[in-house]
């Protein structure tokens, strides 16, 4: 008998047990039966069992239950990082709440926004959502108690394409507390795990070298929270942009002082944007809607060592592997560079301490007031502001 067929001989004991309540269970909480939203299942079973119906016999069920889906996802070496573990899953599902909520508050005509770009005759452009400050404000507020790192990243991100950084860092200040340490409770949650990408992808572009301990340590946190969405994602919008931030954090100037010395970040980056077109359907229609073909940003960069097309021979005279072997063993080697991340931060040897995350805070704090222009400049890349 596989899991599968454990699980579902389990969810029939506990139904048989008390079909009254198991039927009470399916009406209150019909979003964990939603093939995509499996990962709330056992949380909200646990809570609506253990706190409303109290059957001893169920609750030694539920046991085995959590056991089942603890062991099922450790076949993988690497299943903290390619792996969900169901069992330790938490109900966060108010963030679906509050996503929808932040959705039916923007305009619905998007503003476009010129971005500063590599090529002398192709710009790129950004449109951009807004939300009436009253909305916003009344969203955050209801909110304001919910410390999780997708709505408090959400808000920050919001505050930064607004040109309102000061006011996105109590917001990111918040989040960053909640991720530093191991284990943390959002580690198996997809919105977790989205928010924590976020929140590091944010403090990542107001980092510097200055602080270059910080930075390598950011780095590979927002490195290790991208792998491991990318890897378990069920939402595809959330893979394709795990897929597409990580390619742009490889390919930055200081990637090479973070990624391992026999690896080549720019190899990681050409499996990046092949996955970031290629890994679900919807990631192939955005890359193509939005002109950003990251397909052609692969091959290009394998052909020609460049973002832009030119003389050279790129990788494909210097690499004995071809593209598709080259996009292979990079995408399974990813995993490896999170997993050897992920094993530095849980010792405590590559994590956050508190007072680098001070010192970080009062860095950008003081760039906001005396050099906010430049700070600006690095995270949005605008060609103009108004």
């Amino acid at each position: 008998m596989n899991d599968d067929q454990k699980i579902e001989k389990l969810l029939g004991k506990i139904r048989d047990c008390d079909p009254i309540a198991f039927e009470r269970f399916s009406l209150e909480h019909p979003i964990c039966f939603h093939p995509k939203k499996g990962n709330w299942m056992f949380p909200m079973m646990f809570d609506f069992y253990l706190n409303h119906v109290r059957n001893c016999q169920i609750n030694e069920y539920l046991k085995e239950l959590g056991l089942i889906l603890h062991e099922s996802c450790q076949n993988d070496p690497l299943f903290e990082i390619t792996k969900i573990d169901k069992s330790l899953c938490i109900d966060d599902s108010y963030v679906e709440d509050y996503a929808r909520k932040v959705q039916n508050a923007h305009n619905n005509e998007p503003k476009f926004q010129d971005i500063k770009s590599p090529w002398k005759t192709r710009g790129i452009t950004l449109s951009l959502y807004e939300i009436p400050s009253v909305l916003l404000n009344s969203i955050i507020f209801e909110f304001k108690d919910k410390e999780h790192p997708y709505i408090l990243a959400d808000i920050a991100g919001m505050y930064v394409y607004s040109q309102k950084i000061f006011e996105a860092l109590g917001y990111l200040y918040r989040s960053v507390n909640l991720l530093t340490k191991f284990p943390n409770r959002f580690w198996n949650s997809e919105y977790g795990l989205a928010g924590a990408a976020n929140t590091f992808r944010l403090l990542l572009l107001m980092s510097s070298i200055e602080l270059m301990d910080t930075y390598r340590k950011v780095f590979s946190y927002d490195y290790m929270f991208l792998t491991k969405l990318a890897c378990t994602a069920t939402d595809e919008l959330f893979q394709h942009e795990a897929y597409v931030n990580r390619a742009s954090i490889v390919l930055s100037p200081l990637a090479r002082y973070v990624i391992p010395l026999h690896i080549n970040p720019e190899l990681l980056y050409i499996s990046d944007t092949y996955f970031a077109h290629y890994c679900n359907e919807l990631a192939e229609k955005i890359s193509f809607a939005s002109g950003w073909n990251y397909n052609m940003k692969s091959l290009t960069y394998y052909q020609h060592g460049s973002i832009r097309p030119n003389d050279t021979g790129g990788f494909v005279d210097i690499e004995d592997r071809t593209y598709f072997q080259i996009v292979s063993e990079k995408h399974k080697q990813a995993k490896e560079i999170a997993f050897s991340f992920f094993s530095d931060i849980s010792s405590g040897k590559g994590a956050l301490q508190k007072d680098e995350v001070e010192t970080l805070f009062r860095y950008i704090q003081h760039e906001c007031r005396y050099n906010y222009k430049s700070l600006r400049d690095k995270i949005l890349n605008y060609k103009s502001y108004k």
